[in-house]
């Protein structure tokens, strides 16, 4: 089968992709400039440009401090609310608070705390770094009662799923990983090892950083305990 790879046949493919027009929703300056940077700085919406201006003029400039009570103080359960539809989560149980590295230290910390007398974390190393070294850095906090189980990839592309249900034991206070590492794009199955911890009587804490938005996820069906991401 031989695949056509002319300018044109993609072209027509653009135009028949039902997404197309977003591209007319960001700013673009330079056409020429194949901008692949979505994770830390994606190209800027239109309409965000709009917000901004809207929030500094209007909620600021004309509302003053009624702009916390009518505008701003229930915007993180109300972006919350946006974000749930993505995770298959109740609009309840999802807010947008901190960085990730923020929220994820201190998800840890309340787990280690809820799990008295368990002293174990198991994670692999095709986490993100910054994962790792917050983990590390509660196990001092906490007095270095806990500790951390890396478990190794086999290739360093896929998850070592086997090896982390086999570690998983009645000292296991929480299981931390990525949902879909950023060194592979290795995606684990969420109900399989939540399933598995939640048998060792463990806690689950995913951090789906690089899942939210591009593939699916339901909390709800694999009954996650807790979890983290950035938009």
């Amino acid at each position: 089968m031989t695949i056509p790879t002319e300018k044109t046949h993609a072209l027509e493919l653009d135009a028949q992709d039902e997404l197309s027009n977003f591209r007319q929703r960001f700013v673009i300056s330079d056409p020429d400039v194949i901008y692949m940077d979505g994770n830390s700085l994606g190209r800027l919406p239109k309409r965000t440009a709009e917000l901004a201006q809207r929030i500094v003029y209007n909620e600021w400039g004309e509302q003053l401090i009624r702009g916390w009570g009518e505008s701003w103080l229930h915007a993180p359960e109300r972006v919350g609310e946006k974000i749930a539809n993505l995770l298959g989560a109740e609009p309840e149980e999802v807010i947008v608070a901190d960085s990730t590295s923020v929220n994820l230290f201190k998800l840890v910390v309340a787990a280690l705390r809820m799990q008295t007398g368990k002293i174990k974390i198991i994670t692999d190393d095709l986490n993100f770094p910054s994962d790792i070294y917050i983990l590390q850095g509660v196990i001092e906090l906490l007095g270095n009662f806990h500790h951390l189980e890396i478990l190794s990839s086999p290739d360093g592309i896929h998850g070592p799923e086997q090896k982390i249900i086999e570690s998983l034991d009645a000292d296991t206070a929480i299981l931390t990983l990525s949902h879909t590492t950023f060194k592979s794009s290795y995606t684990y199955d969420l109900s399989t090892l939540t399933q598995a911890a939640h048998k060792k009587g463990a806690l689950v804490l995913w951090d789906l950083s690089h899942s939210v938005g591009a593939v699916p996820i339901d909390l709800k069906v694999a009954n996650v305990d807790l979890a983290v991401g950035c938009v």
